[in-house]
């Protein structure tokens, strides 16, 4: 048992998002144990069937099985190089890729391949060796089952004592030498099949999953059987992924360039050796998943620290330990409270079954133990813990906090909160109606938005097939439109340059507007508000419960001072513009959402709305004020948030929130490049705020560390008082 720790002699006061009194890990004072018959083998309450059952109607995508891409589909003839044909075409069919120009230029690094899709029908693959998904390629099963991969027996290289991948995330620059996936990787994706690993790979990896935003692994089964993992290393979003078998389930580490991973909604089973492995640094949110039947759910390499939160998990059946992490003072380094405070754990709201030790300090050797083996778990943090602060009640503490009891059943505490896609026999084609209406879109020059309007007012599903499309004013979506693409990074929406309409920064226009309280979907598209256009907004975001946005990005380029003109193509032009995305009195799930825009005041401004969302994997980078804004916001969770300045950005603040209540911050990553050219004050700037809670924070960088790390994490802007530790497990702003 662990000992006790002056944090865990004082009593503990409610708090909003616990509302229960806390026991100490030693003396285990709980309420009662979990309900009789919570044994982890309850009916799934998440659908993990195919969520494309029909073909995709996308004439630009690559079909597998087409002419000059035939397979066999029955896992006896070998598949491996039509798959890797159609891959290489899909790279050069979609638009140029000018996120290479974020190291072109003054760098000489040259500009990559274009990207696209691959649509799979259902079938049986058989592969032999590694197939290199490059950047911003995304391959999609479809079917009323989904198709599968299957590593044949024995496979050459896959025996050898060097892991090797089935699928490998890749950057591949126009004349460069073809690397993993990096910090200049985007959109890349395996969406809607499964994977098999056939006896006689002990070193196969299903997935070398890598890359820097809008990346994802999302509706497969991964069965790796008697190989190494289902998944090494990892990008941004990972959801609905079920991992059977292997050593280990996910083999992490902090993704490109040192971002978060979302882990939403997954199923880690069966692993020999852990569900989890966290290396160098890795920083996980783990949401409504369950790692079960094996040794351990989640495990630290030694000498590494971790960012990991939980919330609602289920921890089944792990006969060492649930997590296994490293003492904070054993940590090489540990004399520097960066160091030591950053290695962060937060379980919240979860569930642990048939598993005797929850957590377990590997140095020190002490556990928490599971009170009759099954029990809720309230919270349980490891490292600093700020209560009361920004008053002068402050308290702080250092170790380990617990809280057991409450009942929860797997139908209740796994019950996702993101809506389904409409099924793909629902979806009219925007270019559908455009031949119905006699016209063409996605000429890039021509306008679109007569077309898109009619569509969307006829239609409640519309899918945007990859292109260019030119909207000269607001497409305004009906209470339940759903937008549709598959991919941000390859479907575009865009305004004219210079168009009046988007002209006056006082009298703001979205390019795409949904209505208030609306349920709408909007999926799988890029927003390009052009250069000049001063009173243009990306998006205006006013949907309420049920809504869903995700897999969205905005153009991308940094904030730089009048006197920049050449160099990065980045820094080029300069746009006067006030809004990225804008919500008002909206809310719902937002996940995987890149805000880059940087002309604008902010990329994400969230205003006067109490209506609950979840916002999972956001992105939101390279602004010249602030990234993220907030005023008169209650009942939100931000999971998994990640702010970004830049060289010229040095006055950027990460977020800013006035008048706000209840708010949620899990494990952020608040980060200043290393370029960067001042100091900044504070990366959190509260005002008149009330029951704030952040949950695990990074918020430094050990290179020039005068300039990019935050003169403090968090103060309230008013009194001046301020939280200066920049790494803690736990902040709490009553």
């Amino acid at each position: 048992m662990i000992s006790r720790s002056p944090f865990t002699r004082r009593p503990f006061t409610r708090r909003h998002f616990l509302g229960t009194s806390i026991g100490t890990a030693a003396g285990l004072a709980v309420a009662l144990p979990a309900e009789a018959g919570s044994d982890g083998r309850e009916r799934d309450p998440v659908r993990f069937g195919s969520a494309y059952e029909g073909r995709p109607p996308d004439p630009t995508a690559v079909l597998l099985g087409s002419a000059g891409f035939e397979v066999h589909r029955n896992g006896v003839g070998d598949d491996t190089a039509a798959l890797q044909a159609a891959v290489d075409e899909a790279s050069r069919r979609g638009c140029a890729n000018q996120l290479g120009d974020i190291l072109g230029g003054v760098r000489g690094f040259p500009l990559g391949d274009g990207g696209g899709v691959v649509l799979v029908p259902a079938g049986t693959y058989r592969l032999s060796a590694p197939i290199d998904v490059h950047d911003s390629v995304r391959i999609i099963g479809f079917g009323r089952t989904r198709p599968r991969f299957v590593l044949a027996a024995n496979s050459p290289g896959y025996a050898g004592g060097v892991p090797r991948d089935v699928f490998a995330f890749r950057r591949r620059p126009v004349g460069g030498v073809i690397t993993y996936a990096n910090n200049d990787t985007f959109g890349s994706g395996l969406i809607n099949f499964d994977i098999a690993i056939g006896p006689g790979n002990p070193n196969a990896i299903a997935v070398r999953f890598a890359g820097a935003q809008l990346c994802l692994l999302q509706d497969l089964d991964i069965d790796v059987g008697d190989g190494w993992a289902g998944i090494d290393h990892n990008a941004n979003l990972i959801q609905r992924v079920r991992v059977r078998g292997g050593a280990v389930g996910l083999n992490a580490f902090a993704a490109s360039a040192g971002w978060q991973t979302t882990v939403l909604d997954c199923r880690f089973t069966d692993q020999r050796e852990t569900a989890i492995r966290t290396n160098n640094d890795a920083k996980l949110v783990l949401v409504r998943t369950v790692m079960s039947g094996a040794p351990r759910g989640v495990e630290c390499v030694p000498g590494q620290l971790l960012h990991l939160y939980l919330q609602s998990c289920v921890l089944a059946d792990l006969s060492d330990a649930g997590i296994v992490v490293n003492d904070s003072d054993q940590l090489p380094g540990a004399e520097n409270p960066l160091i030591r405070y950053g290695n962060q754990l937060n379980v919240v709201d979860s569930v642990a079954r048939r598993t005797k030790t929850v957590l377990a300090l590997t140095q020190s050797g002490q556990r928490v133990k599971v009170p009759w083996g099954s029990a809720g778990i309230r919270e349980l943090t490891y490292g600093l813990r700020v209560e009361r602060s920004l008053t002068a009640g402050e308290t702080r503490s250092d170790g380990v906090a617990c809280s057991f009891g409450g009942s929860w059943k797997d139908d209740a505490i796994l019950r996702s909160d993101v809506p389904d896609l409409p099924p793909v026999s629902s979806w009219v084609s925007i270019t559908e109606v455009a031949a119905m209406m006699g016209r063409t879109v996605g000429s890039g020059t021509a306008d679109d938005l007569p077309v898109f309007q009619a569509a969307v007012d006829r239609h409640e599903t519309v899918f945007v097939p990859i292109g260019e499309y030119l909207l000269s004013g607001t497409l305004r979506l009906r209470h339940r439109t759903n937008l549709i693409g598959l991919h941000p990074r390859q479907t575009w929406l865009r305004i004219p340059d210079g168009d009046p309409r988007f002209g006056d920064p006082d009298r703001p226009q979205a390019l795409v507007e949904t209505p208030l309280g609306g349920r709408n979907i909007v999926h799988g598209l890029g927003l390009d508000t052009a250069k000049d256009t001063a009173g243009s907004v990306n998006l205006s975001w006013r949907s309420g419960r049920g809504s869903y946005l995700a897999d969205i990005t905005t153009q991308f380029v940094k904030w730089h001072p009048e006197d920049v003109g050449t160099g990065d193509p980045g820094y080029t032009y300069r746009g006067r513009h006030k809004y990225g995305i804008w919500v008002r009195g909206g809310g719902g799930v937002l996940s995987n959402v890149w805000s880059a825009n940087g002309w604008a005041d902010n990329g994400l401004l969230v205003e006067s709305t109490v209506v609950p969302a979840a916002a999972y994997e956001l992105s939101i980078e390279h602004h010249e004020n602030r990234e993220v804004v907030l005023r008169r916001v209650a009942n939100w969770q931000f999971l998994g948030l990640q702010t970004e300045d830049h060289i010229y950005g040095w006055r950027s603040q990460a977020v800013e929130i006035e008048d706000c209540r209840d708010l949620l911050f899990a494990n952020s990553v608040f980060f200043r490049v290393a370029t960067v050219l001042g100091p900044s004050p504070y990366g959190v700037g509260l005002r008149g705020s009330r029951r704030i809670t952040f949950r695990g924070n990074r918020g430094y960088r050990d290179k020039t560390p005068e300039f990019t790390q935050w003169g403090v994490a968090v103060a309230d802007v008013k009194t001046g008082r301020a939280v200066p530790g920049l790494e803690f497990a736990v902040v709490e702003v009553r």
